[in-house]
């Protein structure tokens, strides 16, 4: 296992004095992975406090081939995908820097834990298609949520109160229209060829297979995803806002890629930033303010901002040269 990078942390404290979150402790805690030029992008977790723009390491040895890294909500434990002998699968470690596999031969992608941190969702590649899974902590009880053959679907983000999950479904098309990097790509469909699917226990009931591309939400108990909004200018994940009333996208406009916001029933599609320079991507909500990354090709660095509900006073939060900061990890290769 790597340890966390020298030059990444000595970087990180030039900008942001490493200190206590100062969370209470019913709250989330806001994190980040940062990824640095000066150590191969090798991914490392931070606690992000964006009303004092404080930043502190979390102690958890990331192995440096991990994609879409998650944490769960006291940034105690992380999920990742990495490939192993069996192909791409999703590993968790705890600041022990034990790592423990929970898929096997799945073709596992972009894990995310529930807000009780007892729950993992993710997207896997079987049979032509691509399916909703959710699990255990412990790798247990793997179930497919939504999986339809020759649907693709992507990205599963759970609601605030973890009924629930938002995830993008390309309606019956094709998987290429997932934002994905050449090599990711590759290593996929290399995965998929050369590994035997494991078994993963179909939802109960009958499921209903959508047509629409776009993004949709469905209950953990449900059968039928509900559209919620139909495009095909998408990139990463939707978030479900603080209330759990609204999802927070990446959308190209037509010029750039920027932050948008809209209700579950798909009406008040909102630009919150309106860019025509650079890109703005990964939102999460954080208490009364919406916190997201924008490139600054000044520095060849993607920084971390924070806005108002409206999109206003959006304000630098965290800058570091030549580093990836990305407050959704599943943007990273894709």
């Amino acid at each position: 296992m790597k340890k966390l990078a020298v030059t990444l942390a000595a970087a990180m404290i030039m900008i942001i004095a490493l200190t206590g979150c100062g969370t209470d402790s019913t709250s989330p805690l806001q994190t980040y992975v940062a990824r640095a030029s000066s150590d191969s992008f090798a991914p490392h977790l931070f606690i992000l406090n964006p009303t004092t723009q404080q930043s502190t390491a979390v102690a958890i040895p990331i192995p440096a081939s991990a994609f879409h890294v998650a944490s769960n909500s006291d940034a105690t434990k992380v999920v990742y995908t990495r490939n192993d002998s069996t192909g791409w699968d999703i590993f968790l470690m705890g600041k022990d820097g034990i790592e423990k596999q929970l898929t096997t031969a799945l073709d596992a992608w972009a894990p995310a834990f529930s807000p009780d941190g007892k729950t993992i969702a993710f997207y896997n590649y079987l049979s032509s298609s691509s399916s909703i899974v959710t699990m255990n902590l412990d790798g247990s009880n793997q179930t497919a949520l939504y999986g339809t053959a020759g649907v693709y679907s992507f990205f599963p983000q759970f609601s605030p109160d973890g009924k629930s999950v938002s995830f993008f479904l390309n309606g019956g098309c094709c998987a290429s229209q997932h934002r994905q990097g050449a090599s990711e790509e590759a290593s996929r469909l290399h995965a998929q060829n050369s590994h035997p699917a494991a078994a993963v226990r179909a939802s109960a009931g009958a499921q209903v297979v959508s047509t629409t591309t776009g993004w949709y939400t469905m209950a953990l108990t449900g059968t039928t995803p509900t559209l919620a909004y139909a495009t095909t200018n998408w990139w990463g994940p939707a978030v479900y806002s603080g209330d759990g009333k609204k999802l927070l996208t990446s959308h190209y406009d037509g010029t750039e890629w920027n932050v948008f916001t809209f209700n579950l029933d798909g009406t008040a599609l909102t630009p919150l930033t309106t860019s025509t320079a650079t890109f703005s991507v990964s939102a999460v909500p954080n208490k009364n303010l919406i916190l997201f990354t924008r490139y600054n090709s000044t520095n060849s660095s993607y920084d971390i901002y924070a806005m108002d509900q409206a999109g206003a006073n959006q304000t630098l939060v965290t800058s570091t040269a030549s580093t990836t900061q990305y407050l959704i990890d599943s943007y990273w290769g894709d």
